[in-house]
């Protein structure tokens, strides 16, 4: 790059001849930040920051300043929908963070230190009231000494936030909470979906802006300075001292995003705080969780507010009916078979479309006695919960499916492959029903409508727990709550069942209970349908 190549990086001039700051997207995110944006294109190539100048020189002065505003901006709005910023997870390191972490080092090194009254004493025998008197005071003597050195190795600026910040965070009173974010997260991770650490970071995000909003700095509240320059809210929320979040900010903030979600929403990021504070409280790092009990009564607020036809429901007859004759309008023939194939196992087996979708050859249960059913194995890499780690009987009429998969399957000579190719695994935990849900979120939409009228696809689980019910109600013995519990991969309600009921029965009780609810469970005109289809 030549020097006036670099001076003319990231600035653009227009028609009027004023300068602007120009962030250039990279390729591979421009349709995320597309996304971001809500671009009709659905991708956007750079973001531009006007200088508010025409002289070259002062715009070079500008462009810094404008370029990282433009960043913490596209950043946000990435957040927002739970996409990574630009700079992906790598972040340089700040003196504030080095400070931070250096200082719980310290922190943790003095704590472990023993505090047995360990006198330095001179020569006549008297203690030497210069010298700590034991090896906790000692070590924090020795480790303030270093900072101070380290302090002394950076510029002016530099130091003065590198001492105060180590000092603060030492003694527990300004502990800023950008660095444990970055442990929490980092520690989430390996117990929790990538979903889930989506929505920690978009809550994140929202605590940032609350933080940044005009009622927050109009109540007196730290940072005041920093917001009014319109410091990004990343930046405030990662420098904001953990020790300033007490009860009286977490009930305003609950305030605050109560009049801006609705409350189931309200309930999930109190959630994701709450959890932020359980690991902090466990760390050790704070004492008390403000965030404890500050969901009360988001529940009864959102049942309130859910109208009659938005409560999760089964499908009706009518609605089965409808699904199962219906035409999706996919131009692709592999898409409209996978609906069909998927749909009437979800109403047969009772599974979830992400277990169903993530069938392979090995999965499939092929029984040694012909007069045996049919089954398929939910495996502990694709269930939910561990009692979701089950295998279902599969009903004669939809085990033509599994057949005619099994076939195909195989004859590609990939090992173990899926049954529902159609079905590449998407979405933030790359799940093969992420796929399914968006064809089939279309298909029920064509067939009943935008609304959907309180039902999806998990409306397969309640048809199938209410055939098992019917199915009960006229005779079919052995369709228990208690078999339908094991069945669907919920644990059961019931004390006695949990406790003292065996966590599994034999295959032919679930045999049974598979035939007789399609036989004294599944309405007449839904069982020709399927039968229909099967053939």
């Amino acid at each position: 790059m030549t020097k006036k190549d670099a001076d003319m990086f990231g600035l653009k001039q227009t028609g009027g001849k004023a300068w602007s700051a120009r962030l250039t997207i990279p390729r591979g995110r421009q349709r995320d930040v597309g996304e971001a944006f809500g671009t009709k294109s659905g991708t956007k190539q750079d973001a531009i920051m006007s200088l508010q100048t025409r002289d070259k020189n002062e715009a070079i002065q500008r462009r810094g300043a404008a370029l990282e505003a433009l960043r913490s901006q596209v950043n946000e709005k990435l957040a927002a929908i739970g996409k990574p910023p630009l700079e992906g997870d790598w972040r340089p390191r700040t003196v504030t963070e080095r400070a931070v972490n250096d200082a719980l080092l310290a922190k943790r090194a003095i704590e472990e230190a023993s505090t047995a009254y360990s006198p330095d004493r001179n020569a006549d025998g008297t203690v030497n009231e210069n010298v700590p008197t034991n090896e906790q005071d000692n070590l924090h003597h020795v480790l303030t000494s270093q900072a101070e050195d380290v302090a002394e190795s950076l510029s002016d600026e530099e130091g003065h936030q590198y001492l105060s910040t180590f000092m603060d965070t030492l003694e527990g009173t300004a502990t800023p909470l950008g660095p444990l974010l970055d442990r929490w997260l980092a520690s989430e991770s390996k117990t929790v979906s990538n979903g889930l650490i989506d929505r920690h970071k978009r809550v994140l995000s929202v605590f940032g802006e609350y933080l940044t909003s005009e009622q927050f700095v109009s109540e007196g509240k730290p940072l005041r300075r920093a917001a009014s320059k319109g410091m990004p809210s990343q930046a405030i929320l990662r420098s904001f001292p953990v020790q300033k979040v007490d009860k009286k900010l977490a009930r305003r903030f609950r305030e605050w995003i109560e009049d801006r979600k609705a409350a189931n929403t309200v309930n999930a990021y109190l959630s994701s705080l709450r959890s932020f504070w359980t690991w902090l409280v466990d760390a050790g790092e704070v004492e008390g969780n403000p965030w404890a009990g500050m969901s009360r009564g988001l529940k009864k607020i959102a049942k309130r507010d859910i109208s009659p036809d938005a409560e999760k429901r089964p499908f009706t007859e009518q609605e089965m009916l409808a699904l199962l004759t219906g035409e999706p309008n996919s131009r692709d023939p592999r898409m409209v078979l996978m609906l069909h194939d998927v749909f009437r196992l979800g109403l047969l087996t009772g599974a979830r479309q992400n277990e169903l979708c993530s069938l392979t050859v090995g999965r499939v249960v092929v029984p040694d006695n012909p007069e045996e059913l049919w089954g398929i194995s939910i495996t502990r890499d694709v269930a939910k919960t561990d009692n979701s780690v089950r295998t279902i009987p599969l009903h004669p009429l939809v085990r033509p499916i599994i057949e005619r998969r099994l076939i195909a399957a195989k004859g590609t000579g990939e090992p173990d492959a899926p049954l529902f190719p159609e079905c590449p695994p998407g979405g933030a935990d790359h799940k093969r029903g992420w796929t399914f849900s968006k064809h089939f979120l279309r298909y029920r939409h064509q067939i009943m409508g935008e609304e959907g009228n309180g039902t999806d696809f998990h409306s397969t689980r309640r048809c199938f727990a209410t055939f098992m019910e019917t199915a009960l109600a006229n005779g079919a013995a052995a369709c228990t709550e208690l078999v339908c519990d094991h069945l669907i991969g919920h644990k059961s309600e019931r004390l006695a069942a949990n406790t003292y009921a065996a966590k599994r029965f034999d295959w032919s009780l679930y045999s049974e209970a598979i035939l007789g609810m399609v036989d004294k469970g599944v309405p007449e005109r839904v069982r020709e349908a399927l039968s229909a289809w099967c053939r």
